[in-house]
């Protein structure tokens, strides 16, 4: 309780400082010059700008564990409420363009998660569904995963708890771009009790993280109408679309405690995610490709609810 008190205070001052997290990606293409044009949204610092944006915001709507390896068991079931501040690169141009306002170096995210265990198609599978929501934006992430545990129960004996899981979000709210997460994980894990009634599940793991992004329609122009301006007017077609990008991938390690104490399961986890997908030359631009200038990133989330 104390540790979630620590993390509480030191997050609070994160939240205070949000900002607004509409996309304004036409910002990163910006204003037609001269009627009848547009910026070209394919000019490699404008798509290494967009792709290094995605991905950043990829991983604060990758999906979270908040659990174990081992699964609830075909009977189990368990409901929970989650936060989740993820860091961001605020002071790069790709995100003071890419959102209406970018003054927190943190994202905070707020989900709610069903999770049940099954025994199909083989024993030892758990399947979730739930919600997230970017606080200060419209977005709304779906998330879905499957998890199936290799191995699990030995709890008595020096041997830990092994699942592979695979998840997917999908977030809606923004006309501007269309955004699948796809995310793999292995992770180990091991349950001791204390006292007689209170069980602590430690857990870490591995992740691989796959950002596919589609650009929709964007107008360049969105505060300027041609028909109040005429002929002339530099709203004449001005939208545009950003080339398909290839699937940005990120490489993740986590690792988590959670507390269960009669039906109150409490989970504390950290998950660092390395930049781009080499962990190596972060930040760096080249003037002959695109490339993902995204920046290593933490996330701290928080977990309570209840377990069946």
């Amino acid at each position: 309780m104390r540790r979630l008190v620590v993390m509480l205070v030191l997050c609070a001052p994160l939240v205070a400082r949000a900002g607004d997290y509409t996309l304004t990606l036409e910002r990163l293409i910006g204003p037609p010059a001269t009627p009848g044009t547009f910026n070209d949204p394919t000019a490699i610092p404008i798509q290494t700008a967009y792709r290094s944006l995605m991905s950043e915001m990829g991983v604060v709507f990758a999906p979270k564990w908040m659990s174990p390896s081992d699964t609830l068991g075909w009977s189990g079931f368990h409901l929970s409420f989650d936060a989740a501040f993820t860091s961001i690169s605020n002071t790069q141009d790709y995100w003071q363009k890419g959102v209406r306002d970018a003054s927190s170096g943190f994202l905070p995210t707020i989900t709610v998660m069903a999770r049940k265990g099954i025994w199909a198609p083989l024993p030892s599978f758990e399947i979730g569904a739930g919600a997230s929501y970017l606080v200060d934006s419209p977005i709304v992430a779906l998330i879905t995963y499957m998890k199936f545990a290799i191995h699990e129960g030995m709890h008595k004996f020096p041997m830990p708890s092994i699942a592979l899981r695979g998840a997917v979000s999908r977030p809606f709210g923004t006309s501007q771009v269309d955004m699948t997460v796809v995310s793999t994980d292995l992770s180990l894990s091991k349950s001791f009790g204390v006292g007689g009634t209170l069980k602590l599940d430690p857990y870490l793991g591995a992740n691989l993280l796959l950002t596919i992004v589609k650009s929709q329609v964007i107008d360049t122009t969105p505060n300027i109408d041609a028909f109040k301006q005429g002929p002339m007017s530099v709203d004449l077609n001005s939208n545009t679309t950003f080339p398909d990008q290839d699937t940005i991938l990120r490489w993740r390690l986590f690792v988590g405690l959670r507390l269960v104490w009669s039906l109150l399961a409490v989970s504390f986890e950290y998950a660092y995610t390395f930049c781009n997908d080499t962990a190596r030359d972060c930040g760096v631009e080249s003037p002959t490709r695109i490339t993902d200038r995204s920046d290593g990133q933490s996330t701290i989330s928080l977990s309570a609810g209840l377990l069946f």
